[in-house]
C-alpha cells in the first residue's frame, strides 16, 4: 500500500500528517499532490522539508477555486475533495501505481496506526470510513471524503467521479459506493472513521495546533 496526499495551500498540516505516517509506518511509499494557482513554484519555500521525508512530489494545477482552500462543511466541497482525489487516481494510472492507495486530505493524521493496519490487513477494492452530511437527497451511505483507500486499476469505470456543487458526502454516496455496489466492487468500512469518532487513532480536526498537541500526547516526532 503507498499513501497519496492532496496539499493545496496547507503544507503545515500536511508535512505533520505526512510525519505521522512515516514514525508509524517508515517504510511505506508517500506521494504527495501540490495543487498550484498559476505555478508549481508557489512552493518552492516548503518543497525540502517533503523531500528530506522521502515524499514523492507531483504537481497539477488547480481547477475549482472558490476563495476558501478547505470548504469545511459547504457544498463546494464537492468539488474541492472530487477534484483531490480524481487527479490522485490519474496519477496512480499514469505511473502504473498499483496494490491499495490511501487518498488522505492535508490534515488527516494518525496516532497509533490502527487505521493504516487495518487497511494493509484487509482486502478490498474501495475502503471508506463513516460521515454524515446536513444536505437533502442523502445516500444510503455516505463516505468521509478526507480518508479513501483504492486499487485504482480496479476502479477505471468509477474514476473519475464527476464533480459538482453538492455535499461531498452525498455526492460520493452516489457516484462513489453506489456505483462500485452496482459494479460488484468489494468495500469495506474502515472500523477506526466512524462520523467524528477516529477511535483514538488521531482525531478529527482542522485546527493544526490540536493536531500538534495530538502528536505530542503519542510521542510523535515533527518539526
Amino acid at each position: 500500500m503507498v499513501i497519496f496526499l492532496k496539499n493545496y495551500k496547507r503544507s503545515d498540516r500536511t508535512l505533520l500528517t505526512i510525519q505521522s505516517v512515516k514514525h508509524l509506518f517508515p517504510n511505506l511509499e508517500i506521494n504527495c499532490l501540490f495543487l498550484f494557482d498559476n505555478k508549481p513554484s508557489e512552493y518552492n519555500d516548503v518543497l525540502p522539508q517533503f523531500t528530506k521525508l522521502g515524499v514523492n512530489i507531483y504537481f497539477d494545477k488547480k481547477t475549482y477555486n472558490f476563495g476558501n482552500p478547505s470548504a469545511v462543511g459547504s457544498k463546494y466541497n464537492g468539488f474541492y475533495f472530487t477534484e483531490g482525489v480524481n487527479k490522485m487516481h490519474k496519477l496512480c494510472l499514469d505511473y502504473d501505481i498499483r496494490g491499495k492507495v490511501l487518498m488522505i486530505d492535508e490534515d488527516h493524521f494518525f496516532t497509533t496506526g490502527e487505521t493504516i493496519k487495518y487497511l494493509l490487513e484487509n482486502e478490498f477494492d474501495l475502503a471508506v470510513g463513516k460521515w454524515t452530511s446536513p444536505g437533502p437527497n442523502r445516500p444510503p451511505f455516505e463516505p468521509n471524503a478526507s480518508i479513501i483507500c483504492v486499487k485504482p486499476h480496479n476502479m477505471i469505470d468509477i474514476f473519475p467521479i464527476p464533480a459538482r456543487e453538492e455535499f461531498v458526502e452525498i455526492l460520493w454516496g452516489w457516484e462513489l459506493i453506489e456505483k462500485s455496489k452496482k459494479l460488484g466492487r468489494n468495500i469495506i468500512q474502515i472500523p477506526t472513521r466512524v462520523e467524528a469518532n477516529f477511535f483514538g487513532d488521531g482525531v478529527h480536526t482542522n485546527d493544526i495546533e490540536v493536531i500538534k498537541q495530538e502528536l505530542t500526547k503519542h510521542n510523535i516526532p515533527y518539526e
